[in-house]
């Protein structure tokens, strides 16, 4: 294959200007850390790249009204160390174990989202934090919740003349407790063969909200409502624990590939969300036990 044309635009209309023109044929990057591996490969073959580097607008992490936006071009590196994400451990936990250090200095959390892998590690402490991604084209904004924009592995919502433009929720109130967990063939530098995150708040004694999401265990990452069911409202005592785990295995729907068998899959995502809620309950009840103790 020949090399693609690069534009590096000068302006976001700039940029919008030629997605548009090239009907399809151009594609925006910045880390590349997922697209330029797909090319060497001969799987992607596309003839404009759109350099979104030179977009500065897109990189940022700021709170704003209660609202934590993170721009498309902001790395995996920076998410892993923004201090106004300090009270969101999932999120900086998923971005900290993405591949090595060269990969997260140079990989985009905007990238991880629209290359859509089922195992990427950003999506479950995003899809538990009811996140939405925000999209632009000339035609204007558009938002898009998160569940809604992933649609299978590798395919998303997002048109060929979109960028994404924001990853946008809610700053976790006060007492929340979030967490994420990761399982892969090595200790690093490796795909998750299932990963994990939580988000859990407790009160009288109970959960009170408490939302948890798998990836590399369906064509995309998922939402594990049957299981958040189950738990709100309640105590944990060890026969929940174990429901949970089954309901946790009944709701995957793994492949099986050259990292795990779908069985394993099943049984792996079971103990990182069963230790995952066990982890949450800890810290939650400890918290309010403190809490009691200083009135």
């Amino acid at each position: 294959m020949r090399d693609p044309d690069v534009v590096i635009p000068e302006n976001m209309e700039h940029c919008l200007e030629t997605l548009e023109s090239h009907a399809g044929d151009a594609v925006p990057i910045a880390g590349g850390t997922d697209l330029r591996v797909l090319m060497r490969a001969g799987a992607e073959e596309p003839p404009v790249l759109v350099w979104l580097g030179s977009l500065a607008g897109l990189r940022f992490i700021r709170e704003d009204s209660g609202k934590i936006s993170i721009g498309p071009i902001v790395t995996h590196a920076e998410v892993a160390h923004a201090r106004v994400l300090d009270r969101i451990a999932s999120l900086r936990k998923a971005a900290a174990a993405v591949g090595s250090p060269q990969i997260r200095n140079v990989g985009t959390a905007g990238g991880n989202l629209a290359n859509a892998s089922p195992a990427a590690d950003l999506y479950p402490p995003l899809l538990t934090l009811d996140a939405e991604v925000v999209v632009n084209s000339r035609r204007g904004d558009r938002t898009i919740g998160l569940e809604d924009f992933a649609e299978g592995p590798g395919a998303t919502d997002l048109g060929y003349d979109e960028i994404i433009v924001a990853i946008r929720f809610d700053a976790p109130p006060e007492g929340t407790y979030t967490d994420f967990n990761k399982l892969g063939l090595r200790n690093a530098v490796a795909i998750s063969v299932a990963n994990a995150a939580i988000f859990a708040r407790a009160k009288g004694g109970r959960f009170d909200e408490v939302r948890i999401a798998c990836g590399a265990v369906a064509p995309k990452a998922i939402r594990m409502r049957a299981v958040e069911d189950l738990l709100r409202g309640e105590d944990l005592t060890a026969e929940l624990l174990r429901e949970v785990e089954a309901a946790t295995s009944r709701v995957c729907d793994p492949i099986t590939d050259l990292r795990a068998s779908a069985d394993y899959r099943r049984r792996v995502a079971a103990v990182i969300v069963s230790r995952l809620v066990e982890d949450a309950w800890s810290n939650l009840t400890e918290a309010a036990c403190h809490k009691g103790e200083k009135k």
